[in-house]
């Protein structure tokens, strides 16, 4: 509602949430007329959810987000800049990150890449294709998904509709990745950015997190997903299994999906099935996932290897690979990594998403003055500035009349 951008409006799509979602947005309406709710009676699951919010959607651009990301302030007026300056129809940027506390022993946590801005470039959309079919990894910040880091003009997203059998932009299970894949598709080129237009958020409603938590709730809300899509299933190369939330295959079945859409563009090189499955065994080595949820896994694997006579290898690549189990500790104040900066959310004042998207563009502005030679100008600033108060004469009060 901080958006001052005056052509927007926020499309709310509520699949049957308990808590006081519906009544709050309701509230909020009378304040905004910008915001439009589409609240559903009945339970549809992620992809209608997802779809019916898009279809509510006028021409323009469209980018969605879940319940617990953020917009980054004034995001809107850059956008529109970058578009006006490049003619894309389609970009996408990197994302700093949020996460909610867990539980009581937890703290939140923000999470800014250690990336020194450079503007924005384009990206050929085959070689970010072929990165993904050569890593098995969607989730890149190249990836140009119109879900939390990036925005497509609703032609893109009306020209993918009309080679889809239903006519649904969503064709695969998940929102996400594909819309990435797909859109990367449609066009040679597209433009990405290191600007935080927006911020992502985890959080326990996070459907892509509760597959590693074993509370019970967690653990119902995995299945309830799992059943939403029975129906569905990946893609017949990927032996027609039911939907997987290994980054892996789904990679696989994004690519696979977006492949066989009639008169689509897009082009890559065909992956190994063998790289496919010791990727896919190499991420088991960190995962947390239960004991349960990864035995589906190891199954829908096994089929996939069987249908494509590698099933010696699938045995090889099981009997071999260890999990680590990461023994985490309590976190507080920031820690510096190879690729980011992490700060302990309520210690900088950081309750929730909201809180840290108005630290974004502060957070990266900061950062991209940080280096080894603005380094020494501040400590040469600073040491003039106190050198300065002691450059004084004494002089004595004026005379008064």
């Amino acid at each position: 509602m901080i958006q001052d951008y005056p052509n927007c409006e926020f499309i709310v799509a509520d699949d049957c949430s308990d808590d006081n979602s519906v009544e709050m947005i309701r509230e909020l309406q009378k304040k905004d007329p910008r915001i439009k709710l589409i609240a559903h009676e009945k339970h549809v699951g992620m992809r209608e959810n997802f779809e019916s919010a898009l279809s509510a959607v006028r021409p323009g651009f469209v980018m969605a987000l879940g319940g617990d990301d953020g917009l980054v302030p004034g995001c809107f007026w850059r956008m529109n800049e970058i578009i006006k300056e490049t003619g894309t129809q389609l970009m996408c940027w990197r994302t700093p990150l949020f996460t909610y506390a867990m539980d009581d022993k937890d703290t939140s946590r923000f999470i800014i890449p250690k990336v020194k801005g450079k503007g924005y470039r384009w990206v050929k959309s085959e070689d970010f294709l072929n990165k993904i079919a050569q890593t098995f990894s969607y989730q890149i910040p190249e990836c140009p998904m119109f879900y939390m880091q990036g925005v497509a003009s609703t032609e893109l997203v009306d020209r993918v509709k009309s080679r889809t059998p239903d006519g649904y932009f969503y064709y695969c299970p998940t929102p996400d990745g594909f819309s990435g894949v797909v859109l990367a598709g449609e066009v040679e080129k597209y433009i990405f950015t290191d600007e935080p237009l927006a911020i992502a958020g985890n959080s326990k409603k996070s459907q892509g997190l509760n597959y590693q938590r074993k509370d019970e709730q967690s653990k119902k809300e995995a299945q309830e997903f799992f059943n939403d899509n029975i129906r569905r299933t990946m893609h017949k190369e990927l032996a027609s299994q039911p939907y997987s939330p290994l980054q892996t295959l789904m990679t696989a079945d994004y690519l696979l999906t977006a492949r066989d859409l009639p008169g689509w563009p897009g082009k890559f090189a065909m992956f190994k099935w063998e790289d496919l499955l010791r990727v896919t065994f190499s991420i088991f080595v960190k995962g947390q996932w239960e004991n349960e949820v990864l035995i589906r896994e190891l199954k829908i694997l096994r089929e996939i290897a069987k249908q494509h006579d590698l099933l010696s290898l699938y045995d090889e690549l099981y009997k071999k690979t260890k999990r680590k189990v990461v023994r985490t500790s309590a976190f507080s104040g920031f820690i510096v990594t190879k690729r980011s900066v992490m700060f302990a959310g309520k210690e900088v004042g950081m309750e929730n998403i909201y809180d840290a998207s108005l630290a974004c563009n502060f957070a990266y502005r900061v950062y991209n003055m940080l280096s080894v030679k603005e380094l020494f100008r501040v400590m040469k600033r600073s040491f003039n500035t106190v050198m300065n108060t002691r450059n004084y004469k004494v002089e004595s009060l004026p005379e008064i009349d």
